[in-house]
């Protein structure tokens, strides 16, 4: 992403361009290191409204940067895995151990797998976008084992299934993507609403394994 991001004029119909995929895997990158150093130090972390969904603030971010140089985009991911890693060696066991403040149910630890299914999810998709499936199996296999490699079976697990199922239904392997997905509906429930719109399962959505996981409950 850092090699094709280049000044170019925002996409009129709202693609985005290596350099808007960039912008938003720093935006959120740098939300998190707040959230470590926050953690470590007490201090407040950063502000996000509870009815803000993921899509709104995507497309904040989106508005906020599209229209930036190539050079501060690429400043501004640099800056932001400087940020991570730098709260991350000056927490301890107990600040990482504490409860994220915007998803009480994980601990603050876990924005790096997180982090990490974010970036494997985003490049497998722009490979896949570009006519590289190779690349995007690699990207896709390699985000699952990072994740799988850190977070226990069961609802830690559904992420990381969902997204290797989003890409094995892509690329037409339905017989690998239905188990998958079969186990992270089941594990994660709050995934249905999602997964019933979600573009990359639309290969699959008329499988009537799949109806029956996406049906209303």
């Amino acid at each position: 992403m850092v090699a094709l991001c280049v000044d170019e004029p925002a996409d009129p119909d709202g693609h985005w361009h290596a350099k808007d995929q960039l912008a938003h895997l720093a935006w959120w990158r740098a939300l998190s290191a707040k959230v470590v150093e926050a953690a470590h130090t007490g201090g407040e972390p950063p502000y996000r409204p509870a009815t803000d969904t993921d899509d709104v603030q995507n497309a904040a971010i989106y508005a906020e940067t599209k229209d930036l140089p190539a050079a501060d985009i690429k400043r501004s991911a640099e800056d932001s895995w400087s940020a991570l890693a730098a709260a991350l060696e000056a927490s301890d066991d107990a600040d990482l151990e504490k409860p994220h403040p915007h998803h009480p149910e994980a601990k603050v630890w876990e924005v790096v797998p997180g982090l990490g299914g974010h970036l494997g999810a985003h490049l497998m998709s722009w490979f896949l976008d570009h006519g590289d499936p190779e690349r995007a199996e690699a990207a896709a296999m390699w985000e699952y084992e990072f994740e799988c490699s850190l977070l226990p079976e069961g609802e830690k697990r559904a992420d990381a299934n969902y997204n290797l199922a989003c890409f094995y239904a892509r690329v037409g392997r339905f017989d690998e993507a239905i188990p998958l997905l079969r186990e992270s509906l089941q594990s994660q429930p709050t995934l249905v609403e999602w997964a019933r719109k979600d573009p990359d399962l639309a290969g699959i959505r008329d499988h009537p394994q799949v109806r029956g996981l996406l049906e209303v409950r």
